[in-house]
């Protein structure tokens, strides 16, 4: 198949996300893979030249070194608001005229504005269009003021597409409600490289480069930090807990200098420690070194039906992972199964459970076992390449 792909993220630096290993995987297999991405992460004018200018990268992979994808980034200017209706007009001009040379047997977005521009191409041309949603869409956009209007495009979008596709029921029952068909809608899970992603890593170099103790009780949490993302939560519990409880971040974000702030002012500089944005290749061993892993988002609209592809990626390292109570991620991974979800009144009792490294490891195994039998990438590739073959052979 050849596949374009519409997205209004960053396919380089953010992520990855479901669609990276997806389809890095079907590119693997041989499909011709185009993306169409947007500079989400841009440096807003006049610290930066107004114009960001066309790029274009081939040979592109981020988790499968074997990928081949074509990443194509329509120019725009660099002005909060402005660039956003800007890319209105690149991104229909760019697919247009990839429709043109590739041809491609379907559209897959994952976008609002710029999907708009996907779809019009889509049906003029008679390419059959897919919305695969792995997020409550108009909860993306930047300002709570105009989600009622990027609402409305979303369920416009998934009216018209042909076929949606949903990481999860909760969001599967979202896009119907929204008015996408329930007899072309699918659910496949995200999921995970058990090969990458295991409990017998290397923990001793990275908890030794870090000053973490042999008896240290050290939680992890990795990803992006959002300001909703409730590692504050965490933070505000400690001082309350034995001090040999201690708490890394992996990553980078909106709320990090908060959170350093925070920092200071509970005195955790012995207690808390940020790393970073880390390369891909090595955030198992920074989930390997942990004891407990940490996903403690804030309930609201964009994480209510959210499965962040770390909660099997940390399940996967045979570690516990600590929750808050996410109505889609309690769905799809029950209690029982090595999530502990845990009120914010209850988190501290929690905490001081998995203290117990006799607990920690009960939960860990649960978590792996959890993982290896319902989230094998390869599986869910499987399913995935199934579906949309399914879609090209109606449209022939």
């Amino acid at each position: 198949m050849r596949i374009l792909v519409v997205q209004e993220t960053d396919w380089m630096q953010r992520g990855p996300h479901q669609q990276h290993h997806l389809f890095e995987r079907l590119s693997e297999r041989g499909h011709e893979i185009t993306v169409v991405d947007f500079e989400i992460l841009y440096t807003p004018w006049p610290k930066t030249p107004l114009l960001a200018p066309r790029m274009e990268w081939n040979n592109v992979s981020r988790t499968n070194p074997k990928a081949r994808i074509q990443v194509i980034r329509p120019q725009t200017i660099r002005i909060p608001g402005i660039a956003r209706i800007t890319s209105l007009i690149t991104f229909y001009s760019e697919i247009a005229r990839i429709t043109r040379s590739l041809r491609p047997d379907l559209i897959v977005d994952y976008a609002i504005s710029t999907g708009a521009s996907a779809l019009l191409l889509a049906r003029s041309k008679r390419i059959p269009f897919v919305m695969h949603m792995i997020d409550s869409l108009h909860t993306l956009a930047p300002h709570k003021l105009i989600w009622p209007l990027a609402r409305s495009f979303e369920s416009q979008l998934l009216r018209s597409a042909d076929t949606t596709i949903y990481i999860s029921e909760q969001l599967k029952e979202y896009g119907i409600t929204l008015g996408a068909r329930s007899d072309t809608a699918y659910k496949i899970s995200s999921g995970v490289d058990l090969n990458r992603f295991h409990p017998h890593h290397d923990r001793i170099e990275i908890r030794r480069t870090l000053n973490i103790a042999d008896d240290d009780v050290l939680l992890v949490f990795v990803g992006w930090i959002y300001n909703f993302a409730g590692v504050d939560t965490v933070m505000h519990t400690l001082p309350d807990l034995p001090t040999n409880l201690k708490l890394l971040i992996v990553g980078d974000g909106e709320a990090k200098e908060r959170l350093q702030d925070l920092q200071d002012s509970l005195g955790l500089h012995d207690r808390v420690t940020f790393a970073g944005q880390q390369a891909y290749d090595k955030i198992p061993n920074f989930m390997t070194a942990a004891d407990v892993c940490v996903m403690y988002s804030d309930l609201n609209p964009i994480t209510r039906n959210i499965i962040p592809i770390k909660t099997f990626e940390y399940m996967a390292s045979g570690r516990p992972v600590l929750a808050s109570e996410l109505p889609g991620v309690m769905r799809e991974v029950p209690p029982g199964n090595g999530i502990i979800f845990t009120k914010k009144d209850e988190l501290r009792n929690a905490l001081q459970q998995l203290l117990n490294s006799s607990t920690r490891e009960e939960e860990g195994a649960k978590a792996r076992a959890f993982v290896q039998e319902h989230c094998d990438w390869s599986k869910l590739t499987d399913r995935f390449e199934e579906v949309l073959n399914t879609i090209v052979a109606l449209e022939k």
